[in-house]
């Protein structure tokens, strides 16, 4: 009986190879060239760029600096922090000061809805008091560092009418390649393809036209949201437009992350997902998918060193090793693939050691296994904790602030790359 339950199980294996392999063909595919008829001329609409503030993140200086440096030339900045006495905002001022910045305007929130989230409310207010003349509204995280022609790129597709967002994605290249941030690395690696395939959109990078506020009732949506980005999928179809995933912008991320503070956000990752998008039934179906084979064969072995059935030790070996190679197989064409895109940025780049590529190979069963823990404890989520607040989450997706509190400052400087 074990015997056919392993031999099902290595074919099953095979399969789930097969397809994790084809999902790559399609990524890959998807990043050669651009989705969006290049525009006749000059694309420069007038943009907002929003980038919300709570506490100082690791690289804010470094988003700030190449935000301000843009190559664009119609664009305003606003900076929006939800209390007066973040040094967030202290930061961001003297950085504007030194630079000289006069497209830069400061917005401190002192309303704050109980039902989404602070970086939600935050978006809500600077959009709902947004002149009518901006055509372009872009969001961005603390964790983006722009080159100079990251907005023009993003904002291109947009010419496009066929398309109302356009988004990028995140790449984690961290300076300290602990297990917590290899492991973040790795789950990212899978993410990326699946935000890709399922048209998911990226908060850290996303252009937005403005229709999607006038027509497709996005603020309406933000005001009841978790995530501003996974939001924005039922505007889209609102609207009958579509999102662009723009190829050239993949946005290095060099912070570290310990395991238990990854294992908390992949949770509010896949909770965004879960809330929001229509592909989430999807997306938890591959997380099992791809986690129980494992587990199970791991199972299996384990039987068979115990009772020394050397039948289910081979196959169980055998389907470890195809598993091993399914999953490591696709990385260095990814990392290839991406590092030539990041190149052709100018983008600083270390080499992949051979012992870097030890240690994430031993680390995919454990991305494995903290990826699963979180996806079963999200069935049982009722509360989350970001950024020093809590919020409640309650049926019919109903998300409630549940205490409000400035944010306190962490150790957190240039010298500090832990992610907050």
């Amino acid at each position: 009986m074990l015997l056919t339950i392993t031999i099902i199980l290595f074919v099953l294996i095979i399969i789930i190879d097969v397809v994790h392999y084809g999902a790559l063909y399609l990524f890959l595919q998807g990043i050669r060239r651009n989705e969006w008829s290049t525009p006749s001329g000059e694309f420069v609409p007038k943009t907002m760029v929003l980038l919300t503030l709570r506490g100082v993140d690791p690289f804010l200086k470094r988003c700030l600096e190449g935000l301000l440096t843009q190559d664009y030339p119609n664009y305003t900045i606003r900076l929006i922090v939800d209390h007066p006495e973040d040094s967030a905002l202290n930061v961001a001022k003297e950085i504007v000061e030194v630079h000289h910045a006069d497209n830069v305007e400061f917005i401190v929130v002192d309303e704050h809805f109980e039902t989404c989230t602070l970086k939600c409310n935050s978006l809500y207010h600077a959009v709902a008091s947004l002149d009518l003349s901006y055509e372009v509204v872009v969001i961005l995280d603390a964790d983006t560092n722009p080159h100079q022609g990251w907005l023009r790129q993003l904002v291109e597709p947009l010419s496009d009418s066929r398309f109302a967002a356009a988004t990028g994605q995140r790449w984690y290249i961290p300076d300290t390649p602990n297990s917590g941030s290899l492991v973040r690395y790795l789950w990212n690696a899978a993410a990326v393809v699946q935000l890709y395939l399922y048209r998911i959109a990226w908060g850290g990078s996303l252009a937005l036209r403005r229709d999607l506020f006038t027509q497709g009732n996005l603020l309406d949506s933000w005001k009841t949201a978790f995530t501003d980005d996974a939001a924005i999928s039922e505007s889209i179809k609102r609207v009958g437009s579509k999102t662009a995933f723009v190829p050239s912008l993949f946005m290095v991320n060099r912070e570290t992350c310990t395991l238990q503070s990854f294992h908390r956000w992949v949770k509010r990752q896949l909770l965004c997902a879960k809330l929001h998008h229509p592909a989430w039934n999807a997306v938890a179906f591959q997380g099992i998918l791809i986690t129980l084979p494992l587990l199970t064969c791991i199972g299996l072995l384990v039987t068979g060193f115990l009772f020394w059935e050397k039948s289910l030790i081979y196959w169980n070996l055998g389907s470890l090793a195809i598993y091993w190679g399914g999953v490591f197989g696709t990385l260095p064409i990814m990392e290839q693939a991406i590092r030539k895109l990041l190149r052709q940025r100018g983008e600083p780049l270390k080499r992949w050691t051979i012992g870097t590529t030890v240690r994430v190979l031993s680390l995919i069963p454990v991305t494995q296994i903290v990826y699963t823990s979180a996806l079963i404890q999200l069935y049982f989520l009722h509360r989350v904790e970001w950024r020093g607040v809590e919020y409640e989450i309650g049926p019919g997706k109903q998300v409630r602030l549940i205490e409000y509190k400035p944010y306190k400052d962490h150790d957190h400087t240039e010298n500090n790359a832990q992610s907050i």
